[in-house]
């Protein structure tokens, strides 16, 4: 019968014998196996059974599930093999466990059978003991006649107040399990209403997008934006071109001024949709990043980022869709927090929006038709983190090569031209300005984006970077959804020529 051999992180191992049809595996416990591990997901994955042996497949999780230390959604288990669901170490062996692993596991449960003995006769002995004490303390009792303050009796009436006091507590945890409950349902009401709401303001937008083209078609002027209609104050749209910025050291003082002007270049039918939405954008991220508690604003910026991505549907695997999708998903978990965005975060922002303005430029869509896969080069002592930059970034689509030790560095440059290189600016011994140093030497990196992972603010930040010859840097922690608009705007911006 088919096994499956859990390593627990307490060092121990659980083997379940694998039967039935559909066998589920996750946290939660109305799964027939449960793994209590935070990197495990509610629903991790399912053995289903087909022809004869097991198919693995992933429920969608968040940590992904593993064989032979690859990630796989569906695969079919012939062989005994490794299995990862998150960071617990499984394996799976379609022929069972052997002999002496079977005999292995019998010692033990002796061994556990002869502790539990040893232990219960410990407690029987000091339950005889209180028993024989609470004997003499009843006789001492009965002998003096005090029936009102023996420990025993003392004891008694503790131990009536304390039940009485439980009873209390469990009439008032069902009445707040009852409030919860009451309170749960009216939250899924409002998220339901709240749910309403928004696809019908997707639904005017569209309709407002579509009045807008109409009326351009007509009157053959230039779509102006429209702000939204929902009550809050009515800003003046800026004009293409102009920056309303109330921080002058907004990320977007630092815009191309003539970034605007070029999107009013004759575009294609699939691209200038495209451009009309880039112009609002720039104009809602900058008001979110001057007043960070205009919600009017946040829910514009978030919709136009949702427009963008329709948008660019059609246009599949091309760079412009890529970024499209890469910034929606950075600015739906910006915004999703309350308070101030960061400003190095609005600059990458920023920056992937300028980035799109140049890609619909009608030069560029032909040379996207040639453009090979990007390539990084990830250079980080931190072995954990290396792993998630690397992971991270190959679900963005790119080619992603992990260097954990500085002296091998040079010899994977050499060996590989890359398109970017991340490097970690706080290296062992300082080695991070003498690596960009070594590699701008190289006349193949003299020009490729390199980007430093530092510990420092923003100002810090930039500052190591222009100094030390990197191009951009980004703060640790990493916000995985950041680091794929940044690297993806870096290797565009050089494959297309832009730097």
């Amino acid at each position: 019968m088919p096994t499956l051999r859990i390593k627990l992180p307490n060092h121990m191992e659980v083997t379940h014998q694998l039967s039935g049809e559909r066998i589920s595996i996750g946290r939660r416990p109305d799964n027939m196996i449960q793994v209590m591990d935070r990197s495990v997901s509610g629903h991790h994955a399912e053995f289903i059974a087909a022809d004869g042996h097991y198919r693995l497949h992933d429920l969608g999780s968040t940590n992904l599930t593993f064989i032979n230390g690859e990630p796989v959604s569906d695969f079919h288990l012939h062989h005994a093999c490794p299995i990862s669901f998150g960071t617990v170490e499984c394996f799976f062996d379609p022929l069972g466990a052997a002999p002496a692993e079977a005999l292995l596991t019998r010692e033990q449960l002796e061994k556990d059978a002869a502790f539990l003995r040893a232990d219960n006769a410990e407690l029987q002995a000091k339950l005889t003991a209180q028993q024989r004490r609470l004997d003499m303390l009843s006789s001492a009792r009965l002998v003096t006649g005090r029936t009102d303050s023996t420990p025993s009796v003392v004891a008694q009436d503790a131990l009536r107040a304390v039940s009485s006091e439980r009873d209390d507590l469990r009439h008032t945890n069902a009445g707040l399990k009852l409030e919860l409950a009451n309170l749960r349902e009216e939250l899924l009401g409002l998220c339901r209403e709240r749910d309403v709401a928004r696809r019908a303001v997707d639904v005017i937008q569209m309709e407002k997008i579509g009045f807008a083209r109409e009326l351009h078609e007509l009157r053959g002027t230039r779509i102006k934006p429209v702000p939204p209609m929902n009550g809050a104050p009515i800003r003046a749209v800026p004009r293409p071109g102009a920056l309303t910025s109330r921080d002058p050291a907004s990320a977007l003082a630092m815009l191309d001024p003539n970034a605007t002007q070029r999107l009013a270049l004759p575009l294609g039918a699939a691209f200038q949709p495209i451009a009309e939405i880039l112009t609002p954008m720039r104009a809602a991220l900058d008001r979110v990043s001057g007043v960070p508690d205009d919600d009017a604003s946040r829910m514009e910026l978030m919709t136009l980022a949702t427009q963008l991505v329709d948008c660019t549907a059609a246009l599949q695997d091309h760079p412009i869709a890529r970024v499209a999708a890469s910034v929606e998903a950075l600015l739906h978990d910006l915004l999703a927090r309350p308070g101030v965005m960061e400003t190095a975060t609005t600059r990458t922002v920023t920056q992937a929006i300028e980035l799109l303005g140049r890609l619909v430029e009608p030069r560029q869509v032909e040379r996207a038709k040639s453009l090979p896969p990007g390539s990084v080069l990830a250079v980080d002592d931190d072995a954990e983190l290396l792993a998630m930059l690397v992971t991270s970034l190959e679900l963005a689509q790119l080619q992603t090569t992990g260097c954990a030790e500085a002296a091998t560095v040079l010899a994977e440059a050499s060996g590989q031209k890359f398109d970017l290189v991340l490097l970690d600016y706080d290296l062992a011994g300082s080695m991070a300005p003498a690596l960009c140093a070594q590699l701008r030497d190289q006349a193949a990196y003299r020009k490729t984006p390199i980007i430093f992972l530092t510990e420092a603010n923003a100002v810090d930040g930039r500052a190591q970077a222009s100094l030390n010859g990197g191009s951009d840097f980004l703060t640790k922690p990493v916000n995985t959804a950041e680091l794929a608009v940044k690297a993806q705007t870096w290797i565009f911006k050089s494959q297309f020529g832009l730097l």
